[in-house]
């Protein structure tokens, strides 16, 4: 029979990235998936994966767990049998090319007629344009137009229609990367934004606050930003160095609406004052940072990085609402679950 643990996924168990098993290896945690109120194992500590379970393992649509307390052995699995092959984008992208196709997207959403189809080309345009530029980005300025262009285009898509997050299931990519990352935050603001009564000029800059609120990241070392171990001090603030360094990207491309400086600004400050870059509390954090700040987490727990799996859209919702109740606006985060089917 197979064993059932019921324990909520927020405090016993941690999602995995079923992508590191390999053949011939010899698991030391066990493996559960989520069953209704809990966790069966799937396979245990002690098992040789031969191709048959590592087949079923490494299933596509398959989210693997691991029990925290197990956690440092997944780590250690991890660190022994991972792929040295370096990350990053597989096919060349025409910077141009893209900023034309970006400004020119009305066009071809008005050849769309389902809501789901004019979405996905948005976020396709996007993250193809952001792949375009992170190739050229010690050469180019951000492609601020183009990108305001995707922004206002998505706005009036959500102002005009009732979108959930269940929309956006078929075609968000599930693997973090930056520009992905980046369009996602966008997505999510501008649904938040699209039902908390916020005027039509706010909802497009704070999309757009949104779509560049990381952008600094391009300038740290991807060992740092990847580590699946605990960050030193040092670490620690290179990491927070990525806030002071997309403000000063965004200025280059010539940014100067205060609104949109501050939200990035204050993405990962926290309403108890334990934020960074400044450490401000409660009511100096404006609106837009608190929603940019919500769904920078929420995207952080929906996708698989290099050493972690993904929480499902209710699990991710369910701990932020469990564990941040002090940290962040828990108005926006309602929005985030009234709107989740």
């Amino acid at each position: 029979m197979i064993r059932v643990v019921k324990i909520f996924l927020y405090r016993g168990f941690t999602p995995i990235n079923n992508k590191i098993f390999k053949l011939d290896t010899t698991l030391n945690f066990d493996c559960y998936i989520q069953r209704f109120n809990g966790f069966a194992i799937l396979v245990k500590s002690g098992t040789l994966l031969d191709a048959k379970i590592l087949s079923k393992l490494a299933q596509k649509d398959l989210q693997v767990y691991v029990a925290t307390n197990d956690y440092h052995a997944y780590k250690h699995y991890y660190h022994t049998h991972e792929d040295k092959k370096p990350q990053g984008i597989t096919h060349a992208l025409n910077l141009e090319e893209e900023i034309a196709h970006s400004l020119s997207i009305s066009k071809a959403l008005a050849q769309q007629q389902e809501v789901y189809e004019k979405l996905k080309l948005i976020y396709s345009t996007g993250t193809n344009l952001l792949n375009a530029w992170l190739l050229k980005k010690n050469e180019k300025l951000l492609p601020l137009e183009a990108l305001e262009t995707l922004a206002e285009n998505l706005v009036e898509i959500m102002v005009k229609n009732k979108i959930t997050l269940s929309t956006f299931n078929g075609f968000l990519d599930n693997t973090y990367s930056l520009p992905t990352h980046l369009v996602h935050v966008a997505f999510f603001s501008s649904l938040i934004a699209s039902n908390c009564n916020l005027d039509l000029t706010d909802q497009k800059q704070l999309t757009l606050a949104a779509m560049l609120h990381d952008v600094g990241k391009t300038m740290l070392d991807d060992e740092v930003l990847e580590k699946p171990d605990t960050l030193t001090h040092a670490e620690y603030k290179i990491i927070q160095s990525h806030v002071d360094k997309s403000i000063t990207l965004i200025k280059k491309a010539h940014v100067s609406n205060r609104v949109i400086i501050n939200a990035i600004k204050q993405h990962h400050e926290k309403l108890d004052g334990s934020g960074y870059p400044s450490g401000i509390k409660e009511d100096r954090i404006g609106i837009f940072g608190r929603i940019i700040g919500i769904c920078d987490i929420f995207d952080a727990l929906i996708t698989i990085k290099p050493y972690r799996g993904a929480y499902s859209t209710y699990n991710a919702l369910y701990l932020i609402n469990q564990d941040y109740q002090t940290k962040l606006d828990m108005k926006y985060v309602n929005i985030l679950i009234q709107n989740m089917r």
